[in-house]
């Protein structure tokens, strides 16, 4: 691929990130699509700096595919704007001025289709948070949340918790539930809370016993992954839940084909790596590869397609010995003559 132009609608002269991109665009990426965007805001200072999607991969050790990933993915956020050519050959990345995700003054196509699925996270004012207070119903989810995290919730805790109430219309048990799961999980991050509500929500989930039966096939999955990559002794730490996730998820590839990638990962490097495997089911996912079966016509295709190697002749430690013609007889009469 070319090298394409970035542009900006704001202040080119110092490196800064919005706070509305920390508050509500950040939270909910993944983390490589957050490194993409923070390179690209550094890069725009750097004006001498030639950019393309092979730069990128090569400057954050991704592939080309995780860029464009990357870049889609934002754009279908409304945080910048692709511009490609006729034959669809990306040309320039505008960094688009970023607005709280309910002001609809810079409303694209890309993001109205993620409004339409999910709603986006309004801010309430202090008289609404009141009001809300002022609800029975509310009020007892606020305190049983509270009681769950163990402290006084925060305003953007109260905020996010009114998010999933209000606005994606979770029952006060099923948000009771996603709190007290995230915490027996270890984590009272309101981040955390927030992604795995989001993932229910896009899961359809509206009951108790429908979360209930998320997480049991999603803790036998991790346990799974988890044994296949011989760390029986923990949990997996964000960065292997978020590969697990995507893998499961976002690529949807059943259990024993990402079990598959484990194993070809521990006979290869001897050791458990989720960025290896990441590598071989990122290769799978771009061949459409569904089934074990999928994966043994790929392997036997390479095979194909591999040059044969010529047979070397094996030798030993004697092989390049020069050999040598002797005269036993003479040899014997020059060890007699030694003798006398």
């Amino acid at each position: 691929m070319g090298q394409f132009v970035l542009k900006s609608a704001g202040d080119d002269e110092q490196t800064s990130v919005s706070n509305l991109f920390l508050d509500y665009y950040m939270p909910k990426a993944n983390g490589e699509y957050v490194k993409v965007y923070l390179y690209l805001l550094r890069a725009l200072k750097r004006p001498s700096l030639e950019l393309s999607v092979s730069g990128l991969a090569d400057a954050l050790d991704r592939t080309e595919s995780d860029i464009l990933r990357a870049l889609k993915y934002w754009e279908k956020q409304g945080v910048l704007r692709l511009e490609c050519d006729s034959t669809n050959t990306l040309q320039g990345i505008y960094l688009c001025t970023l607005s709280a995700p309910d002001d609809t003054v810079q409303t694209t196509p890309a993001k109205e289709s993620v409004q339409e699925e999910s709603p986006v996270h309004k801010s309430y004012s202090a008289g609404e948070i009141e009001a809300f207070a002022n609800n029975e119903e509310c009020r007892q989810l606020l305190f049983v949340c509270s009681q769950y995290m163990g402290k006084t919730l925060s305003p953007s805790e109260i905020e996010t918790l009114l998010y999933f109430y209000d606005q994606l219309h979770f029952s006060t048990d099923l948000l009771e539930y996603l709190v007290e799961y995230c915490v027996c999980k270890g984590s009272k991050s309101i981040h955390y809370i927030r992604r795995v509500g989001l993932s229910w929500a896009e899961a359809h989930i509206t009951t108790v016993s429908e979360a209930k039966e998320r997480t049991n096939v999603y803790h036998k999955n991790t346990f799974s992954v988890m044994k296949a990559f011989g760390l029986n002794d923990r949990n997996p730490v964000d960065s292997e839940q978020a590969y697990i996730e995507k893998w499961l998820n976002t690529w949807g590839f059943p259990l024993e084909l990402v079990l598959e990638a484990c194993s070809r990962t521990m006979e290869q490097l001897h050791k458990a790596s989720f960025r290896y495997a990441d590598r071989i089911l990122q290769d799978w996912h771009e061949k459409k590869v569904h089934t074990l079966a999928d994966v043994q016509v790929l392997d036997r295709d390479h095979r194909k397609a591999a040059p044969k190697k010529k047979a070397r002749t094996r030798q030993t430690g004697f092989t390049n010995f020069q050999q040598r013609d002797y005269d036993f007889d003479e040899l014997e009469k020059q060890l007699l003559r030694s003798q006398t």
